[in-house]
């Protein structure tokens, strides 16, 4: 949808949320000089682009104005559809959804290059976090590329990571997003405020994952602190995954076992990781 389209509806949902009253679809309707129908219809886009939430029953079917529909409001341009719906369930800010979306390229391109250059271990390096630096080998690298590509595709399709190795790569894109907002930020394109709720807005990342568990993998100081975090009760009880290396490529539940993802229980030298991994 063209902003001229999207404007009058999100100025619309914006009257009808200051007044805590349901939107008058009738009412919009005979103003744009369309049917109920269409407009109930744009209504649902707006829904799943993230820019307005349709209120429930529960709610009185009050419609609230997201601040992502804020920031297209002032934008007062088209927005990139790419942008619109690259996790709006999730991240309530069209910059950040932006950043994200440029930082999955970037980093994809970059992994891309160094793997046909044979230098895909560098990049390895830095995505892995640092207890686990000395065992990344060509063959753990490759499988990172594998886990940045299969990353990127699915969060384009707004679902969580496959894997741990995923988790592991997002943090590396949410990094890279938070250093071009700095850039922004630093070039005048963005003012302080912008940036800080883009930057807290990265963190709905965590929320579609359902924990921001992975973290713990970049606080340990070897790689055995992730064997013996696994055998801790409270981990246990909280229902944490495995973080060993050798568990890094194996599917999370609902995530089916095929690809480059290695099926738990699965004998060793299949290519995937090499055995001095295990």
């Amino acid at each position: 949808m063209e902003f001229a389209e999207i404007a009058p509806l999100l100025r619309a949902v914006a009257m009808s949320a200051a007044a805590g009253e349901a939107l008058d679809l009738l009412g919009i309707a005979v103003e744009l000089g369309r049917t109920p129908e269409a407009v109930a219809e744009d209504l649902r886009w707006l829904h799943a682009a993230g820019l307005i939430h349709l209120g429930d029953e529960e709610e009185g079917h009050v419609p609230v104005l997201r601040h992502a529909g804020h920031q297209c409001l002032a934008a007062r341009r088209d927005v990139s559809d790419d942008v619109l719906f690259y996790l709006p369930s999730v991240i309530d800010d069209l910059h950040a959804r932006a950043a994200l979306t440029s930082a999955a390229r970037q980093l994809t391109d970059e992994f891309r290059d160094a793997v046909i250059d044979g230098q895909a271990m560098s990049v390895a390096h830095r995505l892995v976090p640092a207890a686990f630096a000395g065992a990344v080998d060509e063959s753990l690298a490759i499988n990172l590329f594998a886990a940045t590509v299969a990353l990127t595709s699915r969060l384009g399709l707004q679902e969580a990571a496959g894997c741990l190795a995923e988790e592991i790569v997002a943090v590396e894109l949410l990094t890279i997003a938070r250093d071009d907002l700095d850039a922004q930020l630093g070039g005048g394109l963005l003012s302080a405020d912008e940036a800080e709720h883009a930057a807290e807005e990265l963190r709905g990342l965590f929320e579609l994952f359902e924990d921001d568990d992975v973290l713990d993998l970049f606080d340990m100081s070897e790689p055995a602190d992730a064997a013996i975090a696994g055998h801790d009760p409270v981990s246990r009880q909280m229902g944490k995954v495995d973080q060993r290396l050798e568990a890094w490529f194996r599917p999370f539940g609902g995530v089916n076992a095929s690809g480059y993802y290695r099926p738990k229980g699965r004998e060793d030298g299949d290519g995937l990781l090499p055995s001095q991994h295990e």
